[in-house]
């Protein structure tokens, strides 16, 4: 088999595995809607990560989440992270 035929078949491949992927995603939105569970919107580009917000305000990333226990900060965790609503950044 030569590399190029090599290729396709990977590639191929690949696309077969993606479709597979995105069927099941489907499903998966389709099921968690049937009970009641949405997708969550989207974040909008006032939301910062916890990193760069302490990076733009001059101050430690555990400052930023001790604000954000204590509800002086809005902030939505999303994949694990969170991610604070930055209305008015200095930058």
């Amino acid at each position: 088999m030569t590399r190029s035929r090599q290729r396709s078949a990977q590639t191929e491949e690949i696309a077969r595995k993606l479709q597979i992927v995105l069927a099941e995603l489907a499903s998966l939105r389709i099921l968690l809607a049937a009970h009641g569970i949405s997708t969550p919107r989207p974040l909008d580009e006032d939301y910062l990560t916890v990193q760069r917000f302490a990076v733009m305000n001059h101050i430690s990333p555990e400052a930023v989440l001790s604000r954000i226990r204590r509800g002086k900060l809005r902030a939505e965790k999303r994949g694990g992270r969170w991610w604070v609503k930055c209305t008015v950044c200095t930058a």
